[in-house]
């Protein structure tokens, strides 16, 4: 095992929180910034110009909070790895998150993303098709640098995978029952937020990667809970799958099956805490950086209930 020494070229500081174990001061930056692996990102889609990647920037450029890149930076920090294996473990899991944006605007015909025009409505639906695929391809061009390479890959693509499963779900989904909704984001947007420390856990050939995805899955039911609970009126409009919608179709009152959807991305973020504590050496901290973030978000939307 590898996992257990400290860097020499990485820094950061931790804290004890009331809401779980051992997790990284959001506050605190190590040598490889958020900054880094954001300039690499770009370096890993412009190599070749053309309007493909011109649009990869674009999107790039539009924001975002980077929660996986970061998500990499920390875990890497925790178990002790070089800056060349941060930056890859971050950049890959977020190149393939935007690239499944890309696709995701197009497929449900969303003109707006971040609160700018979304690739395909500027450059074009073959364009923006290619620009999912570029960042795709970028993301496997980044873990070109993991030292358990072949192992990296195949976590990539169980990962790939299993978002396109859910995504294929979601299309096809007309009016999903609200356990459907949460199985739906599981597998939309539980593998890659996992990605990241699963990444870091094969990199240090440490334990952990099964509890890993078993937390990407609760945090993405409560990360997609708060989406629907914020744009219930927006989804009612276009008749987009929403797990409050779900529930008031299930015979809810509107209140009432918002009070539901809390409590249960709740529960979800206490299986995810549970969780954690199979991931060694403090890798799991920045899932619980996140899991603190996604409860603060239900209070506030709680309080404006």
């Amino acid at each position: 095992m590898i996992y257990q020494g400290r860097p020499h070229n990485l820094r950061a500081a931790f804290f004890l929180s009331d809401r779980g174990p051992e997790m990284l001061d959001a506050s605190s930056r190590s040598l490889v910034s958020l900054g880094d692996a954001n300039a690499h990102v770009l370096r890993l889609v412009s190599g070749q110009a053309s309007p493909v990647a011109t649009a990869a920037r674009y999107h790039l450029f539009a924001g975002g909070g980077r929660v996986r890149a970061q998500m990499g930076l920390d875990a890497a920090y925790a178990l002790g790895l070089s800056e060349t294996v941060a930056l890859c473990c971050a950049a890959a899991p977020e190149l393939l998150h935007n690239a499944s944006l890309v696709h995701d605007d197009l497929q449900d015909g969303d003109t707006t993303r971040r609160g700018k025009p979304a690739v395909w409505s500027i450059y074009g639906r073959d364009v923006a098709i290619s620009t999912g695929d570029l960042l795709i391809s970028a993301a496997y061009l980044a873990i070109a640098n993991h030292p358990r390479a072949g192992a990296a890959i195949c976590a990539m693509h169980d990962a790939i995978a299993i978002t396109i499963s859910g995504q294929a779900w979601a299309c096809g989904a007309k009016i999903p029952s609200s356990q459907d909704c949460a199985a739906i984001a599981a597998q939309k947007s539980g593998p890659l937020l996992a990605l990241p420390i699963r990444l870091v856990l094969i990199a240090a050939d440490a334990p952990g990667e099964a509890a890993a995805i078993r937390v990407g899955s609760a945090l993405a039911v409560a990360y997609q809970t708060i989406d629907d609970l914020a744009d219930r009126t927006a989804d009612l409009a276009a008749g987009s799958t929403n797990i409050c919608l779900s529930l008031e179709a299930e015979g809810h009152g509107i209140l009432e099956a918002q009070s539901i959807a809390r409590k249960r991305a709740l529960a979800a973020l206490t299986t995810a805490r549970n969780d954690v504590r199979d991931i060694p050496q403090g890798a799991g901290a920045p899932f619980l950086t996140l899991a603190n973030r996604l409860e603060d978000q239900l209070k506030e939307l709680a309080d404006a209930a």
